[in-house]
């Protein structure tokens, strides 16, 4: 393999590329095998030494990058745990761009533990949050080796570090030990449970006959996921279900009604952004977003390299939506009501169509009555909306003075949006200035600043001799890419640049001095930057159980275990005496064999019936293994 092949097995493994695609991949943009001059073992053999190399050094190599990122990285943050004997325990990193990212959008955090680990079974714990455009964006990252209150305290705590303060609002699931992290770290942060893990147990704690065959399950979720109901309101129509039902004794019920502040809607009508997150959703999306380039055999070298490429593509998607909001025109619906205008001007895109639908909601499907007079020169109006269910007015309580309002769902502090009643009252007053003190930053075309992107995969970090030989690499393939696209319709022109490029090869041969070749050793440190002649400083942990990771082995049925022990049962050993199965030469019944003759015929039969119960069991056996794949694939 030459250096190029190297270094791009090394550079696709970052995006979970592996090194038969990869040489796949340049056998197939070079031409032919013949052109790769190497196999696909010689480059699945280098992938196998690169991570022999890296073996138990894996942890110091991830500590010392993260120390020269925070060195070379402005605003970058990193600690990390280690028990006495110096194993590593727990990671914790964050970049300029996560914590500006935070500092616009972490008004509510959702914080759980992935699904996806590495070879070593360590967690990988993103903090998600909602940026400008409705999509997921990283707030920080960890990697911890257990799920336990105390390292989960410690993650929080980095948190604070790094951040200065922590979110208003923090979602998870019923994790006891986060639980009691978030109430001894971070006491002013309202903890909210992940609503769809409480109802995914409905069936199975109440009965699937009663949720199946009446309508308790329907009429439970229509109080429970609504935004428009009060607290009072849930609590009285908790009651008359449970009581139509006989379930107010039930203890699962009883125990979540009395949670109901943790995780039901009503109760956070007032919390400012709270209704943003709901449930745990968009941490589970953020962890199949990585475990699409991630897998459980990567060494945590490889992990950060993916972590890099996965961020990169999350805010290259971002910076991607943001050109698309400021350089398309979305569609005018009513053009009359110039308020819509301005909130195209304000908004990027997709919080556009919430506000656009919000508006023709207003303008045809609410009407509002006559306003009434009320104290500091506020005036009520009652506003009926035709597109809702249950509570059809709702009060707008409006200041024209100083153009303060405010509505009685709650839109504005659930979701820092206008509501379709506002813009009723605002179009029945004729104001055609948007109220600037409703446009939430958060929200709007401008929350980022527009500026480039980061060095975040490390390439700027040092100006090393590897450095920059790979950026004059890359700089030499990327002129040479765009000078093929240039002349790929003009033959003659591609033929000479091909001649050019042929004519300097025995000018470069000349060039390079006939040294001796570099040792794989010397490769290896060069790549991953790290020689083993360091003193190590941080140690791997060994492979750790977790949470809900079961048993070992694949559970059996009853069924399964019972074939197993009849098939031991039938293939006990033969007793010394008669030869036959089942007893042994004490508890023989058969009386002892007086000569060899005897015994050579009894053997003889002995042994036919033998083979014939043999057969017997082995068919019966695969009998019962087809049974068995039959059941499995049910």
């Amino acid at each position: 393999m030459n250096y190029v092949q190297e270094e791009a097995v090394n550079a696709l493994s970052a995006i979970n590329v592996g090194p038969v695609r990869a040489f796949n991949i340049m056998r197939t943009l070079y031409g032919g095998f013949d052109k790769v001059c190497a196999t696909k073992v010689d480059f699945k053999n280098f992938k196998r030494d690169l991570n022999r190399y890296i073996a138990e050094y894996d942890a110091d190599m991830v500590i010392k990058r993260l120390r020269r990122k925070k060195e070379f990285m402005p605003n970058f943050s990193m600690e990390y745990l280690t028990t006495a004997e110096g194993v590593l325990r727990a990671l914790f990193w964050a970049d300029g761009d996560t914590k500006r990212n935070f500092n616009i959008f972490g008004d509510v955090v959702s914080f759980d533990a992935t699904y996806r680990r590495n070879k070593y079974n360590m967690m990988f714990v993103p903090f998600t949050g909602v940026d400008n455009h409705y999509r997921n964006v990283t707030l920080g990252a960890a990697i911890i080796g257990d799920e336990t209150a105390e390292t989960y305290s410690w993650l929080l705590n980095a948190f604070r570090q790094a951040f200065g303060r922590a979110p208003p609002v923090i979602v998870t699931d019923q994790d006891p030990a986060m639980r009691k992290a978030i109430q001894d770290t971070w006491p002013e942060s309202r903890h909210r449970l992940c609503m769809w893990h409480i109802m995914e147990k409905l069936t199975t704690r109440v009965g699937a006959n009663l949720c199946n065959s009446t309508d308790f399950k329907k009429r439970l979720c229509d109080i429970v996921w609504t935004d428009a109901l009060r607290p009072e309101q849930f609590e009285n129509e908790w009651g008359v279900i449970l009581a139509d039902f006989d379930l107010l004794n039930h203890e699962w019920l009883q125990s979540i009604y009395q949670i109901r502040d943790t995780w039901i809607p009503a109760y956070y009508r007032d919390q400012h952004m709270s209704g943003l997150m709901r449930t745990s959703s968009r941490s589970e999306s953020e962890n199949h977003f990585f475990g699409q380039l991630c897998n459980p055999n990567c060494t945590l070298v490889e992990f950060l390299g993916h972590f890099d490429s996965v961020i990169e593509a999350q805010r290259h998607e971002h910076r991607k939506n943001d050109h698309d909001t400021r350089h398309t025109n979305p569609q005018i619906f009513a053009k009359e009501y110039v308020l819509e205008q301005q909130a195209a001007n304000i908004y990027t895109r997709t919080i556009f169509f919430d506000a656009q639908l919000e508006i023709q909601t207003a303008i045809h499907k609410c009407a509002v009555g006559k306003g009434e007079d009320r104290e500091d020169n506020f005036v009520n109006f009652s506003v009926k909306d035709f597109s809702q269910a249950c509570t059809t007015v709702f009060q707008v309580m409006m200041r024209q003075l100083d153009m303060t309002v405010s509505c009685s769902c709650n839109r504005y502090e659930q979701f820092g949006l206008l509501c379709a009643h506002i813009f009723c009252v605002l179009r029945l007053l004729d104001i055609r200035q948007f109220p600037e003190r409703y446009i939430m930053r958060r929200w709007t075309r401008e929350a980022v600043p527009n500026s480039a992107s980061g060095a975040i995969l490390g390439i700027s970090e040092s100006d090393d001799r590897y450095q920059q030989v790979n950026g004059v690499v890359r700089e030499i393939t990327r002129s040479a890419e765009s000078l093929i696209n240039r002349l790929v319709h003009n033959f003659d022109a591609l033929c000479a640049f091909r001649d050019h490029v042929v004519q300097y090869q025995s000018t470069a041969d000349q060039a390079v001095v006939n040294a001796p070749p570099r040792s794989r050793r010397d490769r290896f440190a060069e790549i991953t930057g790290y020689t083993q002649e360091t003193p190590v400083t941080v140690r791997m942990p060994k492979t750790v159980r977790f949470k809900g990771m079961g048993k070992p082995f694949r559970m059996k049925s009853n069924r399964e275990i019972a074939i197993i022990q009849s098939a031991k049962k039938k293939k006990g050993r033969a007793c010394g005496n008669c030869k036959r199965r089942g007893h042994n030469r004490r508890t023989c019944s058969y009386p002892a064999r007086e000569n060899a003759d005897d015994s050579s015929e009894s053997d003889e039969a002995d042994l036919e019936g033998d083979d014939e119960e043999e057969l017997e069991d082995v068919a019966g056996e695969g009998d019962d293994k087809e049974e068995l794949e039959d059941e499995e694939q049910e």
